[in-house]
């Protein structure tokens, strides 16, 4: 491919990239610091149920299209840098900061799995009975779990940061 071309693919890679990335991320970030708070602060218990149920639903076709569009388009990208030497050949601080990006990678999308796999109908499941210690601790756990997604996602995005001086680097 001549350098033109390949420059035009990278960068529709890279473009396609990054709007996954800033879609599944910024949704978790507004979903933490504005939607819930708001959900919480104003609809009664039922009806934020339901709403969030169905946000939810929503938010998993959304953050399932964008998990599969990161690892697609990272992987493309990954065997087209320069500083990829190879599987687990980490032998430069490029590919070492990508192999700890991957793992905690790997950690957010099997928690948003499990999150969204057998918390939330776990969660719909009881709300639909009502009000119950069980569906409060349920709920306290989503929290927890929705925070510690959100920390993930900020990670990676500043290991992304790191990665991308490193390439910058002459």
């Amino acid at each position: 491919m001549t350098s033109v071309g390949q420059l035009a693919v990278l960068s529709i890679l890279n473009w396609l990239h990054l709007v996954a990335v800033v879609v599944w991320i910024g949704a978790m970030t507004a979903n933490m610091l504005v939607v819930l708070p708001v959900a919480a602060a104003t609809l009664p218990p039922p009806v934020m149920g339901q709403f969030l149920g169905a946000l939810m639903k929503k938010f998993r076709v959304i953050a399932y299209g964008c998990m599969v569009t990161l690892i697609l388009t990272g992987f493309l990208m990954m065997i087209q840098n320069a500083g990829y030497l190879g599987l687990l050949k980490l032998e430069n601080a490029w590919t070492i900061v990508l192999l700890v990006k991957h793992i905690i990678i790997a950690c957010l999308v099997i928690l948003g799995i499990y999150s969204f796999e057998v918390l939330a109908p776990r969660a719909g499941k009881l709300a639909a009975k009502g009000p119950s210690p069980e569906l409060a601790g349920l709920q306290a756990r989503q929290m927890k779990l929705a925070r510690l997604g959100l920390l993930l996602g900020m990670i990676i995005l500043a290991l992304t940061a790191v990665d991308t001086a490193i390439s910058a680097l002459p």
